[in-house]
């Protein structure tokens, strides 16, 4: 038996053949005995070896000699620990994409080895070195050659719909994914899509067609399903990936998809920022960085390829989605591109609220950067300076902060046609403010501006 002091993650509660619970700073996975024959047969199969060789499962060691993690009525496993732990209505269109993809692989993989992938949530997914890898090791069963895939309207619901409101529709819908975490009921989606949608064979199939069969009442024991053999499983999961393979984001104009090249000051003033960022951080010892309002990722591809693990996050999709394109063909491992609106961060959902962790309790570094962030916070979105301090302290140790003054044209621009009731926002109020939960380091002004960088560490 386990410690009876040790509880099952939050997010493990729908699951009878295990849980995830944390234990001395680690997270492991309980496997009930009502799983052991599907384990032994995903170990004894084949397919855990294949499927961690070619890195789409997170591999795991089995847990032996620990009196308070062993019994005969459980296996413990030590999966391999993700450092950042991402949700999909977080990810662009491509990590989605991607994400999809390899669901759908991973379930062809399994039906050649005799199993079957019975859950298709992206909340199964993690982004870990640039990639996406499955987490769930107790998501395979023994396939049963007479059944369909239970679950194909998960995967149409969870995966097909957001990637196909992105597609026709918006790319800020995904984010619709935090209003139905378990999935876009079809008939919300057929709703959505314009009429042509429906003229192409694979919406009608997985789409129109499904949304006319209620949730939950598909009957397995009819005719069609007893004769799903697995020709047509492969057939229905080989058609899937090649559609999915071929969607594409809508394309849409975004406030920041083209920051760099027409709306920032000057290139030397960014040469300059670049510059003062690589002295100032190259100062303190860090291993992890929180890069905040990171557009298309500038300051966080400084660091590329090195032993920094990186959290990139813009409210902006498209910037995300082109920072993922440039992770992808550079086979870049130590950053991971994230969606999130700062002043509106995604919250703690599912049930009892601890589900799904907000973001600001997940997101920590040893560094965290907030370049050319303060004035949009203070000014765009009227939150005071002590607030964003406040918010920002939890975050990390050390902070790489620029402050954009008033009579900057950019923060005139945020003024325009408003009043300005922001008597607090000078440099001396910005460092009145932040003295009281940092020390300031180091502080320069940019050349040829009159922004200034400043380097801080928490008290």
């Amino acid at each position: 038996m386990l410690n009876p002091d040790i509880s099952s993650y939050a997010a493990s509660y729908k699951d009878r053949d295990g849980f995830i619970f944390k234990h001395r700073g680690n997270f492991y996975r309980c496997i009930n005995a009502s799983y052991f024959n599907n384990y032994q047969l995903l170990m004894q199969s084949g397919l855990y070896t294949q499927l961690t060789k070619k890195k789409w499962l997170v591999p795991h060691q089995e847990i032996t000699g620990d009196p308070e993690l062993n019994g005969n009525d459980t296996i413990i496993i030590l999966p391999q620990q993700i450092q950042f732990i991402s949700y999909a209505y977080e990810w662009s269109f491509a990590m989605w994409q991607d994400a999809a993809l390899l669901t759908l692989h991973i379930a062809i993989e399994a039906i050649e080895k005799g199993m079957l992938l019975k859950d298709a949530t992206p909340f199964n997914i993690q982004f870990v070195n640039g990639k996406p890898v499955f987490i769930d090791t107790l998501s395979f069963e023994q396939y049963d050659v007479q059944k369909p895939w239970v679950a194909y309207r998960q995967f149409c619901e969870c995966f097909l719909a957001p990637l196909l409101l992105q597609q026709y529709c918006h790319v800020e819908m995904g984010r619709l994914f935090t209003v139905y975490p378990n999935g876009i009921p079809l008939e919300v989606v057929k709703s959505l899509l314009p009429a042509k949608a429906k003229w192409n064979l694979h919406n009608y199939l997985h789409v129109y067609l499904q949304a006319s069969v209620k949730s939950g009442k598909q009957n397995e024991n009819n005719t069609a399903a007893k004769n799903f053999s697995k020709q047509k499983m492969l057939l229905l999961l080989n058609g899937l990936s090649s559609y999915v393979a071929k969607l594409h984001p809508k394309k849409s104009k975004t406030t920041w998809d083209d920051y760099y090249e027409g709306t920032i000051l000057s290139n030397a003033y960014l040469q300059e920022k670049t510059r003062l960022v690589q002295a100032f951080v190259n100062t303190v010892s860090f291993d992890t960085i929180v890069d905040l309002g990171a557009n298309d990722g500038h300051f966080s591809l400084l660091f590329k390829n090195t032993n920094k693990q990186i959290v990139a996050v813009d409210a902006d999709v498209n910037c995300i989605n082109a920072l993922y394109a440039i992770i992808k063909k550079e086979k870049i491992g130590n950053i991971l591109p994230l969606i999130n609106t700062l002043n509106s961060p995604s919250p703690a959902i599912g049930w009892n609220n601890a589900e799904r962790t907000s973001f600001n309790n997940r997101i920590k570094g040893d560094m965290i950067f907030a370049l050319a962030l303060v004035h949009h916070l203070a000014i765009g979105c009227n939150v005071p300076l002590h607030l964003i301090a406040d918010w920002l302290a939890p975050m990390g140790k050390y902070l790489l902060i620029e402050f954009v003054p008033k009579a900057d044209e950019k923060v005139q621009l945020l003024l325009q046609n408003r009043e300005d009731i922001f008597d607090a926002y000078t440099v001396t109020g910005f460092e009145t403010v932040f003295s009281k939960k940092y020390t300031i380091l180091k502080q320069e002004k940019i050349t040829g501006t009159e922004r200034i960088l400043y380097l801080m560490e928490k008290i």
